[in-house]
């Protein structure tokens, strides 16, 4: 289980292996965030992502099958006048988790 407090965006992402599946489920407490769930290859163009949904809510739920080796996660961008904590929990076969704070 992962929390973060943030008052502009952050990123977390699971490094996967191809094949290899993620459960996952994430709440906002204190509003809305705009949320890009999405995949990319170490090695690729920087301009290269797969996304696997897009939106603005407090939760999401579901799971996922690595199409690549790579970082599979979430940006999100805090859509509120005030810092929001995102609590992420996740289970499955993934080998690390990175998490990048993005600034304000």
């Amino acid at each position: 289980m992962n929390k973060a407090s943030i008052w502009f965006l952050c990123l977390a992402a699971s490094l996967l292996d191809a094949g290899e599946s993620l459960l996952y489920a994430w709440t906002v407490d204190g509003g809305q965030v705009y949320y890009d769930f999405h995949g990319h290859p170490p090695d690729a163009d920087p301009d290269f992502f797969t996304r696997y949904e897009e939106g603005e809510g407090s939760r999401q739920s579901g799971s996922i099958v690595a199409p690549y080796v790579g970082e599979h996660g979430w940006y999100w961008l805090n859509l509120e006048n005030h810092p929001v904590v995102i609590q992420l929990e996740a289970a499955g076969f993934h080998d690390e988790w990175v998490a990048y704070e993005l600034g304000e």
